[in-house]
């Protein structure tokens, strides 16, 4: 993650109303601390670390792990740049790897004691952070990396979840039929209506979903949270992106909803249709598009993903033109001929 915003920037760009920057530049001062601590203990001499208990190493993991996915929460909600956050997400998938590592070394010894508990459990709080994991994955164009994620989500779990496993399947297909229920009832049991809905019908249902969100979190640790003073890294429905994604909803409906992380969304459909990204799933339902500079593939009406929409009639090997979009590149979907 790049230097802390200045104040200006924050004002200017950051996405939670809620958030205070006195709390968003003491949290990042709090992460770069307690890096700075890790790596003093890693550097001690090898016969000091040994003697360090195995739990005692799975716990730091743990927290580092954590902070890294709050920071990368913090972040989005501060206003930095999404392409930044794409790229700090290589930070926060090996810290989670690193505690799935030690965390399983420290089970497997004879100090655990038999111990059973799942690295992130999904009947309690780890569900919003496996939630944000996921999500995150998804829209920032990591989804390759979903099948070195799930196995940290599974450790331990009793139950799969209705709403992970429905998000997973567009890329992991060996993890059979999702269940219809959530290992966390409200808000999210709500979504799983919205995947089995008729397509014109998802824009008005997800609308819905994020009119009744905070109300329905009220159970949820982040409920409130901003004031609490601490642990705030603003509200955002991480689900209702990812679902928008996936099932390619039309969001015109409902993109200036408070709860509703848009640019996200809006990066990861880019993403989706730059033909120099890597890993990204293919467009829903066999749907044609073609990016900015491009020739035309097929003649017709196309529309230009943006705010505020555009379309625009092609002849076939014309050239698509590029909107100068937010994100630097112009995506054109097919419409009709």
């Amino acid at each position: 993650m790049r230097n802390i915003l200045t104040i200006e920037e924050f004002r200017n760009l950051k996405r939670e109303n809620l958030l205070d920057y006195k709390y968003y530049g003491a949290e990042f001062f709090f992460y770069k601390e307690g890096d700075d601590i890790f790596k003093e203990i890693l550097n001690l001499p090898k016969e000091k670390l040994e003697k360090i208990p195995l739990y005692n190493f799975a716990v730091t993991a743990q927290e580092r792990a954590w902070d890294a996915l709050n920071q990368l929460t913090l972040a989005y909600s501060a206003g930095h740049e999404i392409t930044e956050l794409r790229e700090f997400y290589q930070t926060v998938l090996e810290r989670w790897m690193t505690y799935s590592e030690r965390y399983i070394k420290y089970d497997n010894s004879a100090e655990s004691e038999g111990a059973y508990v799942a690295l992130l459990p999904l009947f309690g709080d780890g569900y919003e952070q496996a939630n944000r994991l996921v999500c995150f994955t998804i829209l920032l164009g990591h989804e390759k990396h979903l099948k070195k994620l799930m196995p940290i989500i599974d450790f331990k779990n009793p139950k799969k979840d209705g709403l992970l496993e429905r998000l997973v399947s567009f890329y992991v297909t060996d993890r059979g039929m999702p269940p219809d229920e959530c290992t966390r009832h409200l808000p999210y049991f709500k979504t799983l209506k919205i995947f089995s809905a008729e397509k014109e019908k998802r824009a008005e249902m997800m609308a819905t979903y994020l009119e009744q969100w905070y109300h329905a979190s009220r159970r949820e640790a982040y409920h409130d949270s901003h004031e609490r003073g601490m642990n705030f890294f603003g509200y955002w429905s991480w689900e209702a992106a990812a679902i928008t994604y996936l099932l390619d909803i039309d969001d015109r409906s409902f993109r200036d909803a408070q709860f509703y992380p848009k640019d996200l969304v809006d990066f990861a459909r880019n993403m989706q249709a730059d033909p120099t990204a890597s890993g990204t799933a293919a467009p829903p339902d066999g749907e044609l598009r073609a990016t900015a500079g491009q020739s035309c593939p097929k003649a017709g009406r196309w529309e230009a993903l943006d705010i505020p929409p555009q379309v625009k009639s092609y002849q076939q090997d014309e050239l698509m033109l590029n909107l100068g979009s937010a994100y630097g590149l112009t995506v054109w979907r097919y419409m009709d001929g």
